[in-house]
């Protein structure tokens, strides 16, 4: 059988959840004889836009397509794209799969649907999340409350800033930069290689590319080592260099070394740094940098940007800074004591925000918006010859919202089981984990208001994950993160996906606080393979998972109701040992596979 995976992103670009369930399918259906591929949205400044690159991981045929969004001109274009519809077409008549298995079309486009139902293949979508029935994916209005699902007035209001078109869009976006502070104002953006002195022995070394670490797009001069960029400086004032450095994620599991990164500036060397996150997790990711620079009021002085292989070879250290810019020292801002201007910037923006939600209520290009994105949503739901849901409690969601309940099969996903390990005895201070990416949806705020009262001597909580940025009205939610945290919890920072499985041994209970309807968490599956309990709020996939036992739960949002919970355990540790002897069995990648190979051949239509 020939097999076509489809979704948003895929490794080493991205290590998310539904990436790393479409990697670990396809390596079984694969292992199991059957001809797999995955087409994929990549995004990479430097190349041609929509330019289909054919390529492998791990064994597994890949196609990607190049999607930066550069062309994007309006709403519908975000989530219809005629151009990716006809590639993946011709893709299709290409590879002739049996069976088009869709995971994800965020960042693709809806309409590839279309063309695997007129291709005529078996059409099979797993539901990751609830982005065929919310733009934003998750089911959260803008001020993080629930909603239950689309309306027009509901989406109208969550998407007004994208669905308004002309003067009345220009009009909101220039009330909600009034409060934002004007970065934008770069002395250098150094991502512009225009003027600037490359030195490196392939062109190819040095381009803008983009970076995924699991945390969404990261717009990188990319430096393979040995390059050196060269700029000619003029700084009438004060500055400061920030950016961050990294190596692309391809290259954690390969040979060879690290990367030295300089920055020089008129023969004195004012950064130094060697990453080898092949050696040490604790490198991987992105690290900030931050420079202050001297004036200069004229051309004479030069700032370099250099990468170094560590070792004499430079195979497999791609490396990169992020977004460098030169900025000013003292950014122009209302002069205002700091916590009075965010609470003037956080006005502006809720009054941006009214202004586009009531012109959204009475603009007929708002509605036809809205109803144009429902209306593709409809069709997908009619050419999809079945769905998947992971959790009943997404299942329900959909078939409420007009996904005909025949066309829908739940099946829990499947998992590597690891080798049995023997669970840490349970004492004093017991140790609580958090796993995952810190934005407001996840709840971090929930758990870490929880610990603020909580003595370190009796427990402690390792939050281990990042703040990816870009989370709309929270710009500097990791330091309002960093601000709630009590003595009893240490922060761990980013972690190798790879490594789960001993992070989670150091861990009596994970706790996951999320505040919105998560499906099926991965996070949680792994735990229960690892034999840790669970703490999880008390709603959506997450409270499913605990129907049997494996933990407790708590009211969501509520950080006493967890507290409570933390300090009943501390009370009677013994509950640790109860708990594990709830856990669930989690369903095997092999369980799983049997489960997809009858569905694909009770639908394929050539078998």
């Amino acid at each position: 059988m020939r097999i076509l995976f489809v979704n948003h992103t895929f490794p080493p670009e991205s290590l998310a959840g539904s990436e790393v369930y479409v990697f670990h399918t396809a390596r079984e259906l694969q292992r199991r004889g059957h001809a797999v591929a995955v087409f994929y949205r990549h995004a990479d400044a430097n190349d041609e836009e929509y330019a289909v690159k054919e390529d492998s991981y791990a064994g597994i045929p890949v196609y990607k397509i190049n999607h930066t969004y550069r062309h994007v001109r309006s709403f519908q274009s975000i989530y219809i794209n005629p151009i990716i519809a006809a590639k993946f077409g011709y893709l299709l008549r290409e590879w002739k799969p049996d069976v088009i298995h869709f995971n994800h079309t965020t960042n693709l486009s809806m309409s590839l649907v279309s063309e695997a139902k007129a291709y005529g293949g078996a059409v099979i979508y797993t539901l990751h999340d609830y982005w065929l029935l919310c733009q934003r994916g998750q089911l959260l209005r803008r001020d993080l409350s629930l909603c239950e699902g689309p309306s027009a007035a509901e989406c109208r209001s969550c998407l007004s800033l994208q669905v308004l078109k002309g003067r009345p869009q220009r009009w909101a976006g220039r009330l909600l930069h009034l409060g934002q502070r004007k970065t934008a104002n770069l002395l250098h953006d150094l991502r512009r290689l225009r003027g600037a002195t490359i030195t490196t022995p392939d062109p190819v070394f040095v381009r803008l590319q983009s970076f995924g670490m699991g945390d969404g797009e990261n717009e990188t001069l990319q430096a393979h080592p040995p390059a050196e960029i060269r700029y000619a400086l003029r700084l009438p004032q004060a500055a400061c260099l920030r950016t961050a450095i990294g190596m692309h994620p391809h290259t954690y599991h390969q040979e060879g070394g690290g990367v030295h990164f300089e920055v020089i500036r008129n023969g004195e060397c004012l950064y130094s740094a060697l990453l080898n996150p092949k050696t040490n997790p604790g490198h991987q990711g992105w690290h900030p940098v931050e420079i202050p620079l001297e004036p200069s009021p004229d051309y004479k002085d030069h700032l370099i940007l250099r990468t170094r292989a560590e070792q004499e070879t430079n195979i497999h250290c791609t490396a990169g800074w992020r977004r460098p810019a030169i900025e000013p020292a003292v950014v122009s801002v209302p002069a205002l004591p700091a916590p009075r201007y965010r609470m003037v910037k956080e006005l502006l923006r809720q009054a941006a925000l009214g202004v586009a939600d009531g012109l959204a209520a009475f603009s007929p290009q708002a509605a036809e918006a809205i109803a144009h994105r429902q209306a593709w949503v409809q069709r997908v739901f009619q050419e999809v010859d079945v769905f998947i849901a992971p959790s009943r409690f997404l299942l329900d969601r959909y078939t409420r919202h007009g996904l005909p309940a025949d066309k829908v099969r739940y099946s829990d996903y499947g998992f590597v089981i690891p080798a049995p390990s023997q669970p840490k005895p349970v004492r004093k201070p017991l140790v609580f984990g958090y796993l995952g990416t810190w934005i407001p949806s996840k709840g971090v705020e929930v758990a870490l208001r929880a610990f603020q009262s909580i003595d370190p001597a009796e427990a402690k909580l390792l939050v281990y994950g990042f703040y990816p940025g870009g989370y709309e009205g929270y710009p500097d939610y990791d330091k309002t993160l960093k601000a709630l945290a009590g003595s009893a919890v240490e922060f761990r920072g980013k972690y190798n996906p790879q490594e789960v499985f001993t992070i989670l041994a150091e861990f009596d209970a994970l706790i996951m606080p999320s505040i919105w309807f998560e499906n099926s968490p991965l996070t949680i599956h792994e735990a229960f393979l690892a034999r840790v309990p669970v703490i999880t709020s008390a709603q959506g996939g997450m409270a499913e998972l605990l129907e049997e036992g494996g933990g407790a739960l708590f009211t969501p949002r509520d950080p006493n109701a967890l507290r409570q919970v933390i300090e009943d355990v501390i009370a009677e540790p013994a509950r640790i040992e109860s708990w594990r002897g709830t856990i669930p069995a989690v369903k095997s990648i092999p369980e799983h596979g049997d489960e997809l190979l009858a569905l694909y051949q009770s639908h394929s239509k050539n078998l």
